[in-house]
């Protein structure tokens, strides 16, 4: 008769599975949390049983979104306050050139210069972030191995920081 394992045991196995670690280290892992004797076979009968690569790439899945979503969305945000900031500054110099409220003239226009150069750069930098989001977007549907993805997210978040 087949040794019937707790459910907890099944489901924490099951999260290690998620997570990407090997077969051999969560039967090791398994056993000393939970002081049992799971082998290694049966780990992989549960895995195919109860379905866990599937559970496995859609867990990837989310968290690669996640990911892409909210660093998108912070730096669609940052992008929008700062184009904002430049818009701002380019009305008012343009107002101000009209009605000369700096003290020279010459400030004005720098300032309506430098607004026009902001705002420039800041559109660029929407563009290059939308490349970055599509060349993510085609490494979350071609790569299957989490490690790989998470170390690529990794790299990414960093190079879009130094930029």
């Amino acid at each position: 008769m087949p040794k019937v394992y707790d459910q907890e045991i099944k489901l924490r196995a099951m999260e290690l599975w998620v997570e990407g670690i090997s077969g051999p280290k969560i039967v090791d892992q398994i056993n000393v949390e939970f002081s049992s004797d799971v082998k290694v076979p049966t780990l992989y009968v549960w895995a195919k049983q109860y379905n866990w690569n599937e559970q496995k790439n859609l867990a990837r899945t989310e968290a690669m979104e996640r990911i892409k979503e909210s660093e998108g969305q912070r730096f669609a945000r940052v992008q929008t306050e700062h184009l904002t900031e430049y818009e701002g500054m380019r009305h008012k110099a343009g107002a101000a050139l009209g009605v000369l409220q700096f003290d020279r003239a010459f400030d004005a226009a720098k300032v309506l210069d430098l607004s026009i150069q902001g705002e420039r750069k800041v559109m660029e930098g929407m563009i290059n972030l939308q490349f970055v989001q599509s060349v993510l977007n085609i490494l979350v549907e071609e790569v299957s191995d989490q490690v790989v993805i998470q170390r690529i997210a990794t790299k990414l978040k960093s190079l879009v920081a130094q930029e």
